[in-house]
């Protein structure tokens, strides 16, 4: 038996109304950046008082943060849907870093809010609802090359500035129980993944007369032999 609460008339109002507060925030953000959210630009286009709309959203950040936290989770739950479908743990990880660049060019204004902006950082406002919400995504990333990384015995890494400093940051954000290695190149291909989709979305690549799928294929196929060779 279904014992969910359905929604009240108010919180289908409520609800409706946020929905639409966000969607023309998003149209916002097409035009003009983060910059170009205005609550009271938002008032007028659908017809509120200016005191209205404070209470769905006491801040134009407070928006903003919320339209982060929102792209952050909606590219996760795209990521972690893939598993399913996945027979290997190369075929899982091939998927992710692909699903990954897929999101983004399906959603290239949320991309571009939280990848091309501070406002996605967590540093400027909301770093408690952020910064969690944009672990998520990188969580799967680790996951998978971690998975592949497992099929054999690990190899002894080589230190170096970057695995010392991830060593004394993997436990306080949650990867205590993951190889530094695997986490250095977690934030390798992570760097390296975003900057291809960065430089596709700004239309760089086009001058260079090479296809940004040729690009970005070579890039996956470079990270999933560094994840197998992790344990060779």
């Amino acid at each position: 038996m279904d014992t969910a609460t359905k929604p009240t008339r108010r919180e289908e109002r409520r609800i409706q109304t946020v929905r639409e507060i966000k969607e023309l925030a998003m149209q916002q953000v097409s035009q003009g950046g983060p910059e170009a959210v205005s609550l009271s630009g938002i008032v007028r286009e659908m017809s509120m008082s200016p005191a209205a709309v404070y209470r769905y959203f006491d801040s134009r950040d407070a928006l903003l943060a919320d339209l982060v936290v929102d792209a952050y989770n909606a590219l996760a739950d795209s990521l972690v849907e893939l598993e399913s479908g996945a027979k290997s743990a190369k075929e899982h990880l091939d998927a992710v870093l692909r699903g990954t660049r897929t999101w983004a060019l399906e959603n290239p204004n949320s991309y571009r809010l939280i990848f091309q902006t501070s406002i996605g950082s967590g540093e400027d406002f909301a770093a408690d609802r952020t910064i969690e919400a944009s672990s998520r995504s990188m969580a799967v990333v680790v996951s998978a090359l971690a998975a592949v990384a497992a099929q054999e015995t690990p190899r002894a890494s080589a230190e170096t500035g970057l695995t010392q400093a991830l060593a004394e940051w993997r436990q306080p954000a949650g990867f205590g129980e993951v190889a530094v290695d695997v986490l250095a190149l977690a934030f390798l291909s992570w760097t390296r993944l975003h900057g291809v989709i960065s430089l596709e979305l700004g239309g760089h690549l086009s001058a260079t007369g090479i296809g940004a799928t040729v690009l970005f294929d070579a890039e996956v196929e470079f990270i999933r032999d560094a994840a197998a060779a992790l344990s060779a």
